[in-house]
């Protein structure tokens, strides 16, 4: 069933006001960005534009008209996916015991290199600087989160961001020798969950 998304091409003047139109076409990116996360997740990054507009619901010149290419939605998308997960740790961070936070977005990340894993290792070999820059990021993130459940004595002090490197690299080497999803997310899962137990403060 096709998503009820307005093509570019049908809006009108009397539609509404120059505001309208844009919040629209914010609208449709939005779409196009979730829909490219779907079928890069389901097929990986040798899916087509046209695999991409299908799933959202738009032409395939409507994603054309955003995205230059396949790389350039690529891009864009793992920018946007950026942005999601410091909203996603920052509201965490403000919402819920320090520990608790922590925990929660090292789950997150278990999910995501679940979700991911059909792309993950494309995206690496053909985008290797953005690879980096997001690894970084993510890491950077996470670790403000192991920093102040640190200071509140719910992971021990000797704990470091390499401790959370270390596990998110485990989580992502046996999410990779898993062929089946939902062993894999069992998984990930378990090691997040052994990982905490061992960064466990006396407090």
């Amino acid at each position: 069933m096709r998503r009820a998304v307005v093509e570019d091409s049908q809006l009108r003047p009397e539609d509404g006001v120059p505001g309208a139109l844009r919040q629209d076409a914010r609208r449709n990116r939005l779409s196009v960005l979730r829909a490219a996360r779907e079928v890069f997740r389901d097929r990986g990054l040798e899916a087509t534009v046209r695999n991409v507009a299908r799933r959202a619901g738009v032409s395939a010149a409507t994603v054309h008209r955003r995205f230059p290419g396949r790389d350039a939605l690529v891009e864009d998308l793992a920018g946007h996916a950026a942005g999601e997960l410091t909203e996603h740790f920052a509201e965490l961070s403000r919402t819920l015991p320090a520990d608790l936070a922590l925990e929660r977005g090292l789950r997150r990340v278990a999910a995501e290199a679940v979700s991911s894993r059909v792309c993950g290792p494309d995206h690496r070999e053909r985008f290797p600087e953005r690879a980096r820059a997001l690894d970084a990021h993510l890491h950077r993130e996470l670790h403000r989160l192991l920093v102040r459940a640190r200071e509140g004595g719910h992971v021990a002090a000797e704990i470091t961001e390499q401790d959370l490197r270390l596990a998110t690299s485990a989580v992502t080497a046996a999410v990779a020798a898993e062929p089946d999803p939902e062993r894999a997310g069992r998984t990930a899962q378990r090691l997040v969950t052994h990982f905490l137990r061992s960064f466990r403060g006396t407090g």
